[in-house]
Order: structure tokens, then C-alpha cells, then sequence
């Protein structure tokens, strides 16, 4: 009788409330109030029957709720999950589950299936009316992807990495850092960019400018299925290895590396050569006694064995020479070949498409403490006829004290120099093969003379390390595509006579020099340009000397050696390696 009375009295209650709350499946309507309270304790909800967490694809879930459901309104379900769910269909089996189906999802990541219409039977909502699906194929992995820079040796100065994970992460912890450089690495923050990229400050403490490795691991780091992060990432830090020692002191001179990987010392006020043998870590003296030259001669790799080396000047006299002679590298012979045409000293050399070499301007004579003679001419040396021939077109101007390059259209890239009174000159100019002749190219932002340039592997050009420039710090760039010529950087250092190279991760290293020919302290800093980037420099921590005048080569692997050159005024016998080898 009771059980009889109890909802005849509800429904008379029922009727008494406003009409704007008569019904039944209106979960503010007062009779479904009452309806809930007395038949269940419970919050209407419903659970899970099939496994939303997989390793492979979804294409269906069960839900089965804890009250008979109210007729399902599968058009309006179906049109709130289209956009995430394709093909989406949902069924009402029996009286309390619900079948929803639609395309395989087979993306990792989490999926949020809405039910914001589902009510039960007495017109309630549900408690929870989106249910997370979270496909999981993989378990998570994460790699380095960006730095700033990680190669600098700076004392706290504040640098971050970049971190991006294969799948989205729920949870992103402090890397843990193993390795012989992680004493040196104090992590500071880490903010989160999305939910697969994140950044992590630090600050460095080097005391040395050696290289070393960096291991990171993700102990604490999660995805959405909380899979932990399953690798670590070992990073090899670029930084100075002390090399072997040169026979012979050599300054303002240029090495050479053949093609089996030998590294090739020779002139550089010292009538020499002396080679390190790829694998080796000896610098053998092979020619103690060559044809004598001071300084000013200029060379060339003609086949990857055989060495050309063309002019300079005597010591103590101020008349340059026109002799020049091929250096085998492989046997160590050296012997005359065509002399030029004309004497040059402080002139350019650069080798050509065809194989065979342009040698162009440079000085005749010196009148110490006045002026020097300028040309404006240049020959060409065939190495199979062993023959100068000079060209009839002349430059546009006399230069010497200049740079040149081969671009990746088969010009000559001519820039500065000067023109016989050691003023610096702010003109460029083009040699094109097909027609031998020479036209004016941009001009310079600023004068330069004693200058260097460096083609990068986007065929752009580098204009730096200039010692006639009106004291600046300008390091400029040919745009080729635009063909023209823009300050893209001041470095912190006036660096003359400094080496600059590319580094394996696009950046340019550049390795001494000096302030107005001297070899003071500012010259120990190394900077490097990122390039193509931020195109600022940044502080990569002391070389062992403070070094100027020096060589360099570039091995395959990325490896730069640095050697000779002048420390303190007085020649240095010293090598480094810079590069990734412990």
C-alpha cells in the first residue's frame, strides 16, 4: 500500500508547480527532484564498458549508465561530435547503455566524446557529459630540437633548449642531467610552448673551453595515456682540443688539406712546408729548405694532390716575384712550373670552374713608408700546359690587399683592397669567364682593405676581418640573390687577421684576430655569428692564446683546426682542433 501512495503523492506535487517546471526531463523540474532523491542516492552518471585507452586504433565505446535512459536525441549528438569523430552513429541498447560508433581514430592524442543531451529516464543530466578517448599507439619519446647556442663556454650567461616530444605530454619535468659537462649546467625554468614543445633555461659555468657530452633524461615527463617518456638524449658539445705542434713558426700564411684529408703548412715567413698526415699527430717537415719567400705568396689546390703557390716577396726586399712552382703533397716534391707574367705579392688567387687558375692584382713594388705599386691586371694559369697567360680585359680598379671568391655562377667575386696608398677601398667588382671581363658589382657599407671572405654553403659571401676599416667592427654579407651588400652583424671584438668558419649547425665561428694588427687580449675571445638567425654574435668562451695572422682548415666531419699564427708578437707553434672529438 505504501509503495502505492509514495508516487501518487509526487505526482500530486507535480501538478502543483509552475508550468515551466512540469517536465519530467527537465533536471531543474521539481518532480524530477523529488524522483531521484527517492529512488537513488546516487548521481546519474555512466561508466565504461569497453577499454578507451588502446594501444591501436578506436572505432566504438559502450557506456552503460546507472539509470534507464530517456530517449536518445541522436541527430543533435551526432552534430555536436562531428567535428571531432567521423561518421559518428550512437545507439541506445536496452534500457541503460548507449553504443556510440564512428571511424577509426588513429592519431595519438586524447579525444573528448560530448553527451550533453544524454538525460535518464527521471530527466537528469549526466554528472561527467564528455568522456575522454585517448588513443595511445607509441610510447613517448622526446629530442632536442633548438638551441641558443649550446655550444657557448660563458659563465652564467642564461641560454635555453628547446625540447619536442613525439605525442602530446600531460606532465613536462626538469630534464635530469648526466654526463662530464652537467656539474657545469644549472637548470632554471621550463616553459611550456604547446603540448609537445617545451623550453628549458639554464645558465653555464664552464671553467674550460673543452669539449663534452650532456645526457638529458625524462624521468618525471608523461603523455596523456601517463606513459613515462621512455629515452634520454645524449648531446656531444663542441669545444677546443689541443693539437700538435708545428716544425716552424708561420705567420700570414694560409694551410692547405688535400684530398686524403693531409693537412699542408707551408710558407709564412718561413721557407718551408711540413705536413700532418691524415690519422697521424706529428707534423713532419718535408722541405726544410724551399725557394725563399717572406711573405705575400698566395696558393692554390689545383687536383686535390698537387699545390700551386705563385709570387710574395723575398725577405727584406720590396720587389715582389713572378716565379711559381707546383708542391706535390703526396710525394713532397717541389718544383718550378710557368712563371706569371707578371711579379705580385699580397695578390688573390682562385681557382675556376674549368680547373684551371685566375691570379689577379696585387703589388710590383714597395716605396716603404709612401706608397706601393697596384695592379689591375690578371693571368691565367692552365695546369696542363703549366702557362700564364694574361688577360687582355683589365679590373676595374688596382687592388691589392683584397678578396675573392669563386660564386656558384662561375664568377669572380672581387671586394675592397687598396690601391697602392693603404687607403681602403669601398668598391666590388665581377669577373665573368665566358666574356673575360671585369664590371663594377654593389658597393661596401664601409672601406675595407686587408680583408677576408668566406663563400657559405647557401652561396652567399662573408666580408670580415678587415684590418684597413676605419676601425669597425662590421662583418657584412653578400645578399647573391639580391646582389647586394648589408652590415649584418658588429662583432663585440674588432678582429683583423681573424678566421671565421661554419659550424655544423649553421652558425660562424670566428676563431682570433686582432685589434689594428696586434695580437692584444680581445683576440683569446671566440664569437660566434648566428647566422641566417638571430645574425647576432655571441660569446663562446677563451681560446688558450690570444692569436692573429693565423691558418685554418675545415675537415669533413665539421672538425676546425686552427694553427700557427701569431701570439704576443712572436710566432706560435700551436694547433687546435675545434670540433666534436673528446
Amino acid at each position: 500500500m505504501n509503495k502505492l501512495i509514495l508516487p501518487l503523492l509526487l505526482m500530486f506535487v507535480g501538478c502543483m508547480v509552475k508550468a515551466e517546471f512540469k517536465n519530467v526531463f527537465d533536471p531543474k523540474t521539481m518532480t524530477s527532484i523529488l524522483l531521484s532523491s527517492t529512488f537513488s542516492n546516487e548521481i546519474f552518471s555512466c561508466t565504461e564498458r569497453s577499454n578507451t585507452k588502446s594501444f591501436g586504433n578506436i572505432d566504438q565505446i559502450l557506456l552503460k549508465c546507472n539509470r534507464e535512459l530517456a530517449k536518445v536525441d541522436t541527430e543533435f549528438l551526432t552534430s555536436i561530435n562531428e567535428e571531432t569523430f567521423n561518421n559518428i552513429t550512437f545507439t541506445k541498447l536496452g534500457n541503460d547503455q548507449l553504443l556510440v560508433q564512428f571511424d577509426p581514430l588513429v592519431s595519438d592524442g586524447k579525444y573528448d566524446l560530448k553527451l550533453q543531451s544524454v538525460v535518464s529516464g527521471f530527466g537528469e543530466t549526466l554528472e561527467k557529459d564528455t568522456f575522454p578517448i585517448i588513443i595511445d599507439t607509441q610510447l613517448p619519446t622526446v629530442s632536442l630540437s633548438n638551441y641558443l647556442p649550446i655550444t657557448d663556454y660563458t659563465f652564467f650567461s642564461e641560454r635555453y633548449w628547446d625540447f619536442t616530444s613525439s605525442e602530446p605530454l600531460s606532465h613536462f619535468s626538469s630534464p635530469t642531467l648526466s654526463g662530464s659537462l652537467a656539474p657545469s649546467i644549472i637548470i632554471r625554468s621550463i616553459q611550456r610552448i604547446s603540448d609537445s614543445s617545451f623550453r628549458v633555461y639554464f645558465e653555464t659555468n664552464f671553467i674550460s673551453n673543452g669539449p663534452g657530452t650532456l645526457i638529458f633524461s625524462f624521468e618525471d615527463s608523461k603523455d596523456k595515456a601517463q606513459n613515462p617518456v621512455t629515452n634520454s638524449t645524449t648531446v656531444r658539445l663542441i669545444g677546443l682540443v689541443k693539437g700538435p705542434e708545428l716544425n716552424q713558426g708561420r705567420s700570414e700564411f694560409e694551410a692547405f688539406q688535400n684530398q686524403n684529408g693531409d693537412v699542408i703548412a707551408i710558407y709564412g715567413y718561413n721557407s718551408s712546408a711540413e705536413i700532418l698526415r691524415k690519422g697521424t699527430n706529428t707534423f713532419v717537415l718535408t722541405n726544410p729548405s724551399l725557394p725563399s719567400i717572406g711573405k705575400g705568396e698566395r696558393g692554390v689546390m689545383l687536383d686535390g694532390k698537387k699545390l700551386l703557390i705563385t709570387g710574395g716577396f723575398p725577405p727584406y726586399t720590396y720587389i715582389s716575384l713572378s716565379e711559381s712552382y707546383i708542391f706535390d703533397t703526396e710525394t713532397t716534391s717541389f718544383l718550378p712550373t710557368g712563371n706569371m707574367k707578371q711579379n705580385r705579392g699580397e695578390h688573390n688567387i682562385v681557382k675556376l670552374s674549368n680547373g684551371k687558375v685566375m691570379v689577379l692584382g696585387g703589388i710590383s713594388q714597395v716605396f716603404p713608408g709612401s706608397h706601393f705599386i697596384t695592379l689591375n691586371s690578371a693571368e691565367i694559369y692552365d695546369p696542363n700546359t703549366e702557362t700564364f697567360t694574361e688577360l687582355p680585359n683589365r679590373m676595374q680598379s688596382p687592388r691589392s690587399f683584397f678578396c675573392s671568391v669563386l660564386l656558384n655562377d662561375g664568377r669572380v667575386f672581387v671586394v675592397g683592397g687598396t690601391n697602392g696608398i693603404y687607403a681602403p677601398m669601398d668598391t666590388t667588382e665581377f669577373f665573368d669567364p665566358t666574356t673575360e671581363t671585369f664590371s663594377f658589382g654593389p658597393n661596401l657599407p664601409i672601406a675595407v682593405g686587408a680583408l677576408k671572405c668566406l663563400k657559405l654553403s647557401d652561396g652567399n659571401v662573408l666580408i670580415y676581418g678587415a684590418q684597413l676599416s676605419n676601425l669597425s667592427n662590421a662583418t657584412m654579407l653578400f645578399d647573391v640573390t639580391k646582389n647586394r651588400i648589408i652590415t649584418i652583424a658588429n662583432s663585440v671584438y674588432r678582429r683583423e687577421w681573424s678566421i671565421a668558419q661554419e659550424l655544423p649547425d649553421g652558425g660562424i665561428l670566428f676563431y682570433g684576430g686582432a685589434y689594428r694588427y696586434n695580437t692584444s687580449e680581445p683576440s683569446r675571445t671566440i664569437e660566434k655569428l648566428d647566422y641566417g638567425k638571430s645574425n647576432s654574435f655571441y660569446d663562446m668562451g677563451m681560446a688558450r692564446n690570444s692569436i692573429s695572422k693565423h691558418s685554418s682548415v675545415k675537415f669533413s666531419d665539421g672538425t676546425l683546426f686552427y694553427l700557427g699564427g701569431e701570439s704576443g708578437g712572436m710566432f706560435h707553434h700551436g694547433t687546435d682542433y675545434y670540433g666534436l672529438t673528446e
